[in-house]
């Protein structure tokens, strides 16, 4: 094979991330809360995909938007799309408001970006204008330029580390899971750090379930999680009646319920 061909093989298999869009493959979505459809509940259902009761959203960080011309494609009928530049600040609800998004637009139809310099998010938005539901939506797709081209495939594995940069859940895969290690960095106050796999677009806010501190010769339940969060890191605290000095774990009690989750979404 010559070259030329290698190369041009080489450039039609490897992502050029034209999508601006995260997890846009519907129909083989990133789904790390584990939501029954798309619209399953009011909120964050799929990765990266917001539903308030009435529309579906997805929030394209600032730092992904340039000024110029995109060009929107999915795949389905009965829906419109919308646009709007917002600097929301409020975190992990979608779109700070409703208000201000574009007239209707059609896939294959383009739109101009100007103001994306100044810290602007580039939120879309789909509703349906017809009787059906969101379950066709499939292989959306947001790109600079004035033609859409066929929906990019990212390997799956790509597609679920960036939208770990939003949302990541650590899920117990057995009995006594370990979430990380630590020690007691004062009298009376144990910390574990848990290492996070990608670092995320911001602190983000935690929850989690089932999760327990054990340190020799015994255990503690009591958790709570410190101020200390980043964007790389998340740092669990108890305050049991320790010595300093003591190692420490956490993890997951005697069930499979249980995780830790962390969410920096728009």
């Amino acid at each position: 094979m010559s070259n030329a061909r290698i190369l041009a093989s080489y450039a039609s298999n490897f992502p050029s991330f034209r999508n601006r869009i995260i997890n846009g493959d519907l129909s083989n979505p990133i789904n790390q809360r584990g939501a029954g459809s798309i619209t399953a509940s009011t909120g964050y259902t799929y990765d990266r995909w917001y539903y308030d009761g009435t529309s579906l959203y997805q929030g394209i960080e600032d730092k992904n938007v340039n000024d110029g011309t995109y060009v929107i494609s999915w795949q389905g009928s009965g829906f419109n799309a919308y646009w709007k530049l917002s600097t929301d600040t409020t975190a992990n609800n979608g779109p700070d408001s409703t208000s201000g998004f574009s007239s209707a637009l059609s896939s294959g139809d383009t739109f101009t970006v100007s103001g994306s310099g100044t810290g602007n998010h580039l939120w879309i938005k789909f509703s349906l204008d017809t009787a059906l539901d969101f379950s066709t939506l499939d292989k959306v797709m947001v790109e600079e330029g004035t033609v859409p081209t066929p929906f990019e495939h990212r390997p799956y594995g790509m597609e679920l580390s960036l939208c770990q940069r939003y949302y990541q859940k650590i899920i117990a895969s057995k009995e006594y899971t370990l979430y990380g290690h630590g020690g007691s960095i004062a009298a009376d106050l144990m910390e574990v750090t848990v290492n996070l796999p990608v670092s995320m677009r911001s602190t983000p806010s935690v929850n989690f379930l089932n999760v327990a501190f054990q340190y020799y010769p015994g255990t503690v339940s009591s958790i709570s999680f410190a101020t200390g969060e980043t964007t790389q890191l998340l740092q669990l605290t108890a305050t049991p009646t320790v010595s300093s000095g003591i190692a420490c774990r956490a993890l997951s009690n005697n069930t499979l319920n249980s995780y830790i989750e962390a969410s920096a979404e728009l």
